[in-house]
């Protein structure tokens, strides 16, 4: 009887030390990842790679949905409206800040309980025809001066293309900025001679590039990224044109903080010690593996969405 009554008390110790360290039951069915772009976009494929692994870390099936629409907020508002029971997230980017920048949303990033970063872009590049009259940023601005509205850049209401145009408009670029969907759209418009000038995720230009079509005028990250080194960046030329890519887990306002701390550490596991995933990313996107932790990621996000609203009303003027 003693023995028993002994075993029921360190079992309980016991439950209570696993639950003061965070541990949790979740998840016990599928979970849900919301990427609120189309598919085959650079946010669409490190999401899935990403949930390829969370199963083995989880124990249960992830899923990825897209629902793309209006910069991403059509997305964001499908996460931002559901359960806060765990089983829902979404993986996005800089749009979490140009959607309320622009005012498309009422909220940015503080609408959701961020989780951590899985991934740092290479970067976005402004990409032309290979024989355009320009071959960087600042030969770009000065030839639509010299040609006031005659070359057209492309780009996605809301999103970072949205946001990079207006950059370059401040910048004193004249260019005749036109709507035109996704990063696939974009390449099938510069390719037909339909856009003169797009910005996309570097590996879905650069076979374009290896091949003669395309050719890159700068990346519009805030450094030049390791794998693409001999690209400049448009702080470089002087022009103010400057973000990073921070693919980003978000879950519904009001998750549970121990089911928040448990995927941030199964991401952790998956992106700084998984070789395969490594390998993967690599060859998918040539980019590193990259991570931030819940604390590291709020801290980021408040800094980016400062510099988002800092020129919100110039952005809200439009072109």
């Amino acid at each position: 009887m003693r023995n028993r009554i002994a075993m029921f008390f360190v079992s309980a110790l016991l439950l209570a030390a696993a639950a003061s360290a965070g541990e949790t039951a979740w998840p016990v069915k599928a979970v849900e990842i919301i990427v609120p772009f189309s598919a085959g976009g650079d946010t669409d494929i490190n999401g899935r790679l990403l949930a390829k692994y969370l199963p083995k870390e989880l124990g249960q099936s992830v899923v990825v949905t897209n629902i793309a629409g209006g910069g991403s907020s059509v997305g964001m508002d499908e996460v931002h409206n559901s359960n806060p029971d765990g089983y829902r997230f979404l993986a996005n980017h800089a749009p979490i800040h140009t959607t309320k920048a622009f005012g498309i949303s009422e909220y940015g990033y503080e609408g959701f309980d961020p989780v951590c970063v899985f991934g740092l872009g290479t970067g976005e590049v402004l990409v032309v025809r290979a024989d355009f009259p320009a071959n960087n940023v600042k030969e770009l601005i000065a030839l639509s001066k010299k040609n006031p509205g005659q070359y057209k850049f492309g780009y996605n209401t809301g999103a970072t293309t949205h946001y990079a145009a207006v950059r370059l408009k401040l910048a004193g670029a004249d260019l005749n900025y036109v709507t035109s969907g996704s990063s696939s759209e974009r390449t099938v418009g510069l390719k037909g001679g339909h856009l003169d000038v797009i910005l996309n995720a570097i590996p879905t230009v650069k076979d374009f590039v290896e091949i003669g079509e395309f050719k890159i005028l700068a990346n519009t990250a805030t450094k030049r990224y390791p794998t693409y080194p001999e690209i400049p960046i448009c702080l470089e030329e002087g022009v103010d044109v400057a973000y990073d890519i921070s693919y980003t887990l978000f879950a519904v306002k009001g998750t549970d903080p121990a089911i928040i701390s448990k995927l941030s550490e199964a991401v952790r596991k998956i992106i700084l010690e998984n070789p395969a995933y490594a390998v993967e990313i690599k060859q998918a996107y040539n980019q590193q593996p990259y991570y931030l932790n819940t604390a590291d990621t709020n801290a980021l996000l408040a800094r980016q969405q400062a510099e988002y609203m800092a020129v919100s009303e110039e952005l809200q003027q439009g072109f």
